[in-house]
């Protein structure tokens, strides 16, 4: 996601805070204070980690083979002829290799703690702005920042509200309304909020701690030598900024209108294409999933609401792969990421290993186009190509999950990053059986998404986490949160032979790891059976194979379109390169023939191509 992390920031967000007033300038200071004074944070990383493991039931040893011992971020890239620059590059390794393994550590902290502290600060302080846009929240932001200033400083317990007397769902309810707040319910809101901020600053922790581990490598937007230029550079930076914040003023009159299926007026449902579940305003943003902006603006949006930790939650996903990667060749894999939104989640893991063969599937042609840019940008250019000698390749795919138009068996490793909360039931089931299915046996699913009901009680809040997502739903137009939040996800996968091995709560996500058990005898014939039955119209759409120089391969329906590597499919006609629209392909094809396999091939005519000379 977009995330301001990095010193530039540092005054910005200071500045923007200073407007607030001199107690949100005190506010300021304290959060700044964050950077510098990390012991407290560093010392409780390794106590962090252990009691990760020691919730043996839940996540079973997530502190697996290094990546690197520990994981340092990559130097920067040296602005210096390629004669005297691999000489030098290869003296820095020397010396690296030489540095006590203590000092690595020491660097890495340090690092770390300030890039988070920056992020958390601007986050917070863009998050408390947001709030005020909506002119509806009593929000005091010299509390919030006293609150994480406490939570990153002081090492003696949250003090913690017992479940039996907790009420903070009605009080954040009647806070967020603007409603004046009794000494008591202002005092438990505090407490409320002291005990969130920990649970993200434990979080924070407990990632430092696998960087040190080495379990994963140091992320890659978190060091100014890698960091996107849109995420420091500040004038790009702050029109993101403003940009969220005037959409905000948007989103707060859809939410006061309870305009969640406004979305409907621009978009008919087409089952084919777009299911009616999916044209909605979820979280009330401007055009759902289905324009250039909201894909643009969405990760910033989502690093709002969660303080800047939204990345941070996703990559506790990525213990289990690196436990699961160990020994294995990375060229070998191939991996499907269902939902890649942004691509943001599968940007880190190819960091991690980037020759696995790698294939993204998206519903919006809008977020699938912000996935290609953002791992072109990442990973190709002359630095990349140092970077990631072995780069493996990345197929964008537009399609729905229910039915993904691959082979069965045909991938290693499914990735699944916050899809099924925004699913229906019987949406979700379809999807469950799609993972299953597209899975080689042995294989694994890494799945990430809300924390469900219940799952506070690891945090030690079990009833007021409860209450926050009974009430959640309704404030962000998330219409199946409800019902997502009470599903038995263990029974659900397990029914289609998806077996739960481990799972970890980070703050308000959970992280789970699932294998597919062999099929046995009995499920085949069943299922074969099954297939017989259904009808033909029930089958999963083909993706358009360009298999040929003067063809488009078609089985049996272009409803689903393979996009290698652009948004359009190219083929070359008679040797001139044209850009053939899939949507058409049907109709503007001059002939077709058929196999005796069912395979239709549609020849195209020069009036279908737009000629490039």
């Amino acid at each position: 996601m977009p995330s301001v992390i990095v010193a530039p920031l540092a005054g910005a967000s200071s500045s923007v805070a200073a407007r607030g007033g001199a107690s949100s300038r005190r506010a300021s200071s304290r959060v700044a204070r964050v950077a510098s004074s990390s012991s407290s944070f560093v010392a409780s990383s390794r106590v962090a980690l252990a009691r990760v493991k020691s919730r043996a039931s839940t996540t079973r040893d997530v502190r697996v083979r290094a990546v690197a011992s520990p994981s340092l971020p990559a130097p920067p890239s040296l602005p210096v002829p390629d004669f005297i620059r691999g000489p030098l590059e290869e003296a820095l390794k020397q010396v690296n290799a030489q540095l006590p393994a203590d000092a690595k550590r020491q660097l890495l902290r340090a690092q770390y703690t300030t890039a988070i502290g920056l992020r958390l600060a601007f986050f917070l302080t863009q998050g408390v702005l947001s709030s005020r846009v909506s002119g509806r929240s009593n929000i005091d932001a010299a509390a919030a920042a006293a609150a994480v200033a406490k939570a990153v400083l002081d090492p003696r317990p949250i003090e913690k509200i017992a479940d039996e007397d907790s009420n903070l769902g009605n009080i954040v309810n009647n806070a967020a309304s603007g409603r004046e707040l009794g000494e008591a319910e202002a005092r438990e809101i505090s407490q409320f909020l002291e005990q969130h901020i920990a649970s993200i600053v434990d979080l924070f922790r407990v990632e430092l701690a696998h960087l040190e581990e080495g379990t994963y490598k140091f992320p890659y937007d978190l060091n100014p030598a890698t960091t996107p230029r849109e995420q420091w550079e500040p004038l790009a930076v702050l029109k993101l900024a403003s940009d969220t914040l005037e959409d905000q003023a948007s989103v707060s009159k859809r939410r006061d209108a309870k305009a969640g299926q406004e979305l409907r007026e621009k978009f008919a449902p087409d089952p084919a294409r777009y299911p009616a579940y999916y044209l909605q305003n979820f979280h009330y943003q401007t055009d759902g999933w289905l324009s250039a902006d909201s894909a643009r603006l969405y990760d910033f949006q989502v690093e709002t609401l969660f303080l800047g930790s939204a990345d941070t939650m996703r990559r506790q996903v990525l213990p289990y792969m690196s436990k699961w990667m160990d020994g294995k060749e990375e060229k070998d894999v191939k991996l499907l990421d269902v939902a890649s939104g942004t691509g943001r989640f599968l940007s880190f893991v190819r960091d991690n290993w980037p020759g696995l063969d790698c294939t993204a599937l998206e519903l919006s042609p809008h977020y699938l186009e912000a996935t290609r840019r953002l791992h072109a940008r990442r990973f190709e250019g002359t630095d990349a190509s140092a970077a990631y000698p072995n780069l493996g390749p990345l197929r964008l795919v537009e399609a729905n999950c229910e039915a993904m138009p691959f082979e069965d068996e045909s991938f290693d490793v499914v990735t699944n990053v916050y899809l099924f909360h925004e699913m229906p039931r019987e949406a979700r089931r379809n999807a469950a059986r799609e993972f299953a299915r597209v899975l080689k046996p042995g294989g694994k699913l890494f799945f990430v998404d809300s924390a469900q009901v219940g799952d506070g009680k690891a945090l030690g809040m079990e009833k007021a986490f409860d209450q926050a997502l009974e009430r959640f739903p309704a404030f962000n137009h998330e219409p199946y949160y409800r019902d997502y939040s009470l599903t038995d996800l263990k029974a659900l996968f397990g029914e289609f032979g998806l077996e739960l091995e481990a799972s970890t709560v980070a703050w308000v996500s959970k992280a789970w790891s699932f294998t597919k058990i062999a099929e046995s005898a009995a499920d085949a014939e069943k299922d074969d059976a099954a297939a017989a039955a259904a009808p033909a119209a029930a089958a999963a759409p083909a993706a358009v194979d360009v298999s040929s120089s003067a063809a488009i391969v078609v089985e049996p329906a272009a409803a689903a379109i393979v996009v290698e590597p652009a948004a359009v499919v190219e083929a070359r006609v008679t040797g001139k390169k044209v850009d053939v629209d899939v949507e058409e392909a049907s109709e503007a094809a001059a002939t077709a023939s058929s196999r005796d396999d069912g395979v239709v091939t549609y020849s195209f005519d020069d009036a279908t191509t737009k000629d490039e000379k």
